[in-house]
């Protein structure tokens, strides 16, 4: 009603000649939000600057007139302040199905590919056309197959047991009791958690592709800091709407700054959707670990798993997760089976936060016993993490996280049983 009566008076200059006078007209709502929408298109960004200005001025909380800044903003290659007013508009209703594709395609332009993967993965879970879903699968391709990208994620905080040390105070070793050194034990320290992936893709239709991925952990006293680094080159290829990739490279680690292995890893994988709303990533594995140290854990390592997402709806998703593996070690009673699982929940909340929750477990059973125990050992780890990111309190891309963690691993030889907690602040481009 408000809008049928109220009318805007705009005063448009109109450079027909350097000695046009400028004239004095009066339209309407629609054919102002036309006028500006017209004026982006045609990159005329400077009286569909001042259009929406006067609009903004009008009609302050209008979600059309907040589209359409985000689109001049969009336009001029401001995709912070695009993404920035495109999340507002969605933190009031998260139902806006177009304003959540443009808030993907922003961070998309960007480059910011964590952050648009997500919101594209999220949009499925509303009732789109064919047409739409189908670009929706076209872009996670893109994503996941063409795009060289980096992301970094950095967490800091107390953890009860850095090093996974036992809480047991004796053990037994051929029948006789043995009190733990405390240094044996587990023991709480503060540190940090860095975790950096990149991908560079080249060639033709960027197909080929170099990929690293580190992990850093530093905690104090040293006695817990461990690296790891994996560098592949590969090659995706589209087949349908399937994405598959194969890779190899080198591995190595090291613990409290000395050398743990080396070695090599091929993978294969393939990321797929299936149906609407439920998309698919798999892997199968092959690595070779030299331990120069500890010869008796050297040896092949078997691994294949999927996990599936599944949208619930605008703002929700679950996901599912299974792997198997094979654990190859020189000597028997360090050779292993392993089943592993994960279930997980996200939610975008009303009050601007990101809530992430999963529950993981699994399960490693080892060929032959334990030599100083004299029985067969059997490891269970159930976990459960909990990340909550405040997505509105975004700075250069990254917003702030809270992780909170608990786990138990209970295993037939108790001197493998062990607790941990941790808690953490830290940053994600994963929002």
């Amino acid at each position: 009603m408000l809008r049928a009566v109220l009318f805007v008076a705009l005063v448009l200059v109109l450079s027909c000649s350097a000695r046009a006078a400028p004239q004095s007209i009066t339209i309407d709502y629609e054919q102002a939000v036309g006028l500006a929408a017209k004026w982006i298109l045609q990159k005329e960004f400077g009286p569909a600057r001042k259009m929406l200005a006067k609009l903004e001025e009008a009609y302050p909380a209008d979600p059309q007139v907040r589209f359409l800044e985000g689109q001049l903003a969009f336009a001029e290659g401001d995709y912070g302040r695009a993404v920035a007013i495109y999340r507002r508009m969605l933190s009031k209703d998260p139902g806006l199905l177009r304003v959540r594709l443009e808030l993907a395609r922003a961070p998309f332009a960007a480059r910011d590919y964590a952050a648009a993967q997500y919101h594209f993965e999220i949009a499925l879970g509303q009732t789109l056309n064919e047409q739409v879903r189908e670009k929706i699968f076209a872009f996670l391709r893109a994503i996941r197959g063409r795009t060289s990208w980096f992301r970094l994620s950095a967490v800091f905080g107390p953890d009860s047991n850095p090093s996974f040390a036992t809480d047991a105070r004796t053990v037994d070793i051929l029948g006789t009791t043995f009190l733990l050194n405390p240094d044996a034990r587990a023991k709480r320290s503060f540190g940090a958690d860095v975790t950096a992936q990149a991908r560079y893709a080249f060639g033709e239709d960027n197909r080929y592709f170099v990929g690293g991925a580190l992990e850093h952990r530093d905690y104090a006293g040293s006695y817990a800091d461990s690296d790891a680094l994996e560098l592949t080159v590969g090659r995706s290829a589209v087949v349908g709407e399937a994405l598959w990739a194969a890779e190899f490279g080198p591995l190595l680690a090291d613990y409290q700054g000395k050398g743990l292995y080396h070695g090599a890893i091929v993978r294969l994988s393939n990321a797929r959707p299936f149906g609407e709303r439920l998309l698919s990533n798999s892997y199968l594995s092959l690595k070779r670990l030299v331990y120069p140290d500890y010869d008796y854990l050297t040896g092949d390592q078997y691994w294949a798993g999927t996990t599936l997402r599944y949208a619930l709806d605008p703002t929700a998703g679950v996901s599912a997760s299974v792997s198997i593996g094979r654990d190859f070690a020189r000597d028997a009673p360090f050779s292993n089976r392993a089943v592993q699982g994960a279930l997980g929940y996200s939610k975008e909340l009303p009050a601007r936060f990101n809530v992430q929750m999963q529950v993981s477990a699994s399960r490693y059973v080892y060929d032959e016993p334990a030599p100083l125990f004299g029985a067969d050992r059997t490891d269970r780890l159930m976990q459960v993490d909990l990340v909550v990111t405040a997505r509105d309190w975004s700075f250069s891309g990254f917003a702030p996280t809270l992780t909170l963690s608990a786990g138990r691993n209970d295993s037939t030889i108790p001197l493998y049983s062990y607790t941990r907690r941790f808690a953490g602040i830290g940053i994600t481009r994963e929002f």
